[in-house]
């Protein structure tokens, strides 16, 4: 059975992004602060602000979240709902 080192709680904040926002930049850059502020709140996952804030569009955004999860997944963090 696997042992969960920790659990993180950021899928909720997909919620927040405006899929049919007309200008994707500025849909990014508003929803940027919020997913900074929720990983503040888990030192395992910190390390993972910087490259955040480098990130302009939804796929950049994309490739950075996959690199979050394949982290998770071989670190045993679980990401609850």
């Amino acid at each position: 059975m696997r042992q969960w080192t920790a659990k993180v709680k950021f899928r909720d904040l997909f919620c927040e992004y405006d899929s049919n926002a007309s200008d994707e930049l500025k849909e990014i850059k508003r929803i940027l602060p919020l997913w900074v502020d929720r990983f503040n709140l888990y030192p395992c996952l910190t390390h993972f602000i910087t490259s955040l804030k480098k990130v302009k569009t939804e796929s950049g955004f994309n490739k950075w979240l996959n690199r979050v999860y394949d982290y998770c997944d071989d670190n045993n963090i679980w990401v609850d709902f």
